[in-house]
């Protein structure tokens, strides 16, 4: 009996661990941090270790907070020692600016002034290369200016001695002073996002919170002038602006980001508070992502308190930090020397497909690879090959110019063979029409539509193209009339599910957003099933206490009857998916609002009617079943947690019955 038990316990031990059980194939590096770069459809995944740690830079640094990198020259910030460094990457150090009160930024410009943002003095002072005060650059005394704050904490400078300065409360933008201090008006703002609790008091115009938009926490400018800043917004928390302070660049991150970096060929470099260094090509699209912070482990290539990053001129790259008071060096790799070197080209304008195969031979699912061939070979005029590698790297702009192009040519080319066949087939359709009323030569054809048409599914079915033309009248076949049945529902949901589901797998690259790697047919079939009879059992409860007259039955059927326009116009819509681009896009929405408007206008239509309401009882039965669906998939909710929760315990309970036994 004992081994009898023991064989059981075993048995279920198996069951409850099975499926918890997980296959690994991380890849090993000696980095102490995971590499990812962007896959298949947009997703985030590990790649080849990008940049090694190589070495720490520890030159007696005091709370540092900024460095920037000119000629293979470090100027670092070093804040508690209130003095500007320099930095030679053959080891030299000279200390170049000294008695300085509280310096958080500095910048060198194109003759080699130095910019210094002294946050305690509140000013930006310019020294010469020998470290000799120019000018100092005090708060802006024009009245435009006002009251705002002038605490200068990061700063660059751009063409014709423009200098732009990221200043503390600073919520209206960067502060542009011209070469000699006048002030030029605030640049690169925030823009402000409201709540709903905003956009509610100022509707009925109540007073509330004033809505004041974030400041940028860095700066970095690229060799045209554009300027990028990254701030702690709820989104697009990286931008680049062109010089009319319009944004042509957003990146969205989750993480908080405190330093940016833009190296010769226009790649992006983003340093976060977490500790993680993103690396973005000149479109936005994530390159590699690596780093974190050190959780005591004191690995070189984590980070205590991460604050700036730069890179020299072979594309290592460097991070000050200010918690370990050094900075650490992260070489490249040879496949990020590759991915390098095409991207240079491609800034250039040479598109080497053979170099891009390459980088796709080391790693085959390297979306940025994937991406500069497409626009290879759209350069090449080979649009139906660039839609092939546009599709495989998910970019949905690339693959909507390219599909512009071949669609262009195929309308150039068969324009007049289109209209002729068009023209054919209307005088083809005319004449069998004028004959059939003449001489009656589709008789045989209309006796057998009759006869049809009388079968009762059949009859039951196309009430649902009645539906266009006369909702009020169909539901009263289907209360008072009996005009249809259950069966005949049931199939109507069974056509709209599929319905709605070949429009899902089928719709256009273009506008699709199903990740078909997790697609489940299963799922969403339960999840549109389970909808609808929510709303046919939550609205027959209601109106079962509101005393509408319709019947359970009534409404299953009637319900059906109301997705007439998914289940005809749908697959059209569908169809016309794959003949337009993303500038056509409105068309597109425009059709599905309208489609799923009509469903809703259905919906009241058959409300109102099968339980025969007033507008007001209509309004009131509408919104407490809305209210009694929320209840249900909450309740719902609440089982499987609480179920999820017992099955761990039960489980548990199992597992220590089991290992006592053992022991």
């Amino acid at each position: 009996m004992k081994k009898i038990l023991l064989t059981l316990l075993s048995l279920i031990l198996i069951v409850v661990l099975i499926p918890n059980l997980k296959v690994s194939a991380d890849s090993q590096t000696s980095a102490p941090y995971d590499t990812y770069t962007t896959g298949p459809n947009g997703r985030i995944i590990k790649t080849q270790t990008a940049y090694e740690p190589a070495g720490a830079i520890k030159i007696g640094l005091r709370s540092p907070e900024d460095l920037y990198l000119k000629d293979d020259i470090i100027y670092i910030a070093d804040t508690g020692n209130k003095r500007i460094l320099k930095y030679h990457l053959d080891g030299t150090t000279e200390v170049i600016v000294t008695n300085l009160s509280e310096p958080t930024g500095v910048h060198v410009d194109e003759e080699d002034y130095i910019y210094v943002a002294d946050k305690g003095a509140r000013a930006v002072v310019k020294f010469d290369k020998f470290g000799n005060k120019v000018k100092t650059f005090e708060k802006p005394t024009e009245l435009i200016f006002g009251t705002s704050p002038y605490i200068p904490l990061k700063i660059v400078t751009g063409p014709k001695g423009l200098l732009y300065v990221v200043g503390e409360g600073s919520t209206a933008g960067l502060i542009q002073l011209s070469y000699n201090g006048e002030f030029q008006g605030f640049f690169a703002a925030n823009e402000t996002r409201m709540s709903f609790v905003q956009k509610v008091a100022n509707f009925f115009k109540v007073s509330s919170a004033s809505n004041i938009p974030v400041s940028p926490s860095n700066v970095a400018i690229d060799e045209k002038g554009s300027i990028y800043t990254v701030s702690n917004t709820f989104k697009d928390k990286t931008k680049k602006f062109n010089i009319a302070s319009e944004t042509i660049l957003k990146i969205n991150s989750d993480l908080v980001p405190n330093s940016i970096h833009i190296n010769e060929f226009n790649n992006i470099y983003v340093l976060t508070n977490e500790g993680y260094i993103n690396e973005y090509d000149q479109y936005g699209n994530i390159i590699f992502g690596f780093g974190g912070l050190d959780t005591g482990t004191k690995r070189l290539g984590l980070f205590v308190t991460p604050v700036d990053i730069t890179t020299d001129s072979n594309h290592n790259i460097y991070v000050l930090d200010k918690g370990l008071n050094e900075i650490q060096i992260f070489q490249r790799s040879e496949f990020t020397a590759l991915v390098h070197e095409g991207l240079k080209n491609n800034k250039d304008g040479i598109y080497d497909i053979k170099q891009w195969e390459e980088v796709l031979r080391m790693n085959s699912i390297f979306s940025v690879a994937n991406s500069a061939i497409a626009r290879a070979e759209y350069r090449n005029q080979n649009y139906r090959e660039a839609l092939e590698y546009y599709k495989i790297a998910t970019d949905k702009v690339g693959y909507s110019e390219a599909y512009w192009q071949l669609r262009y040519d195929f309308m150039q080319r068969h324009m007049l063979t289109i209209l002729i066949v068009f023209i054919v087939l209307y005088v083809l359709v005319a004449s069998v029409k004028f004959a059939d009323r003449k001489w009656g030569t589709f008789y045989f054809v209309h006796d057998f539509t009759k006869k049809v048409k009388s079968k009762r599914s059949v009859s039951e079915f196309l009430l649902l193209f009645k539906m266009f033309r006369h909702p009020i009248d169909t539901v009263h076949d289907v209360k008072r009339y009996q005009k249809s049945s259950k069966k005949t529902a049931t199939i109507i949901y069974v056509l709209f599910v599929v319905v709605m589901i070949l429009s899902r797998y089928l719709e256009s690259f273009i506008f699709s957003t199903v990740n078909f790697e997790r697609f489940n047919v299963f799922k969403d079939a339960l999840i549109l099933f389970g909808i609808v009879f929510l709303f046919v059992i939550s609205n027959y409860l209601i109106s079962s206490l509101q005393n509408g007259e319709g019947w359970l039955k009534d409404v299953y059927i009637a319900t059906s009857y109301t997705l007439a326009p998914i289940i005809v116009f749908m697959p059209f819509i569908t169809l016309m998916s794959h003949a337009l681009t993303l500038n056509e896009m409105f068309i597109y929405q425009a059709a599905n609002y309208i489609i799923y408007g009509w469903v809703l206008l259905n919906l009241i239509i058959m409300i109102k009617e099968v339980h025969n309401y007033t507008i007001p009882q209509l309004i009131g039965n509408i919104l407490l079943t809305i209210f009694t669906m929320i209840i249900i998939v909450v309740i719902v909710a609440l089982i499987i947690i609480l179920g999820n929760q017992l099955y761990e315990y039960v489980s548990g309970i199992i597992k220590e019955v089991i290992q006592s036994v053992y022991i």
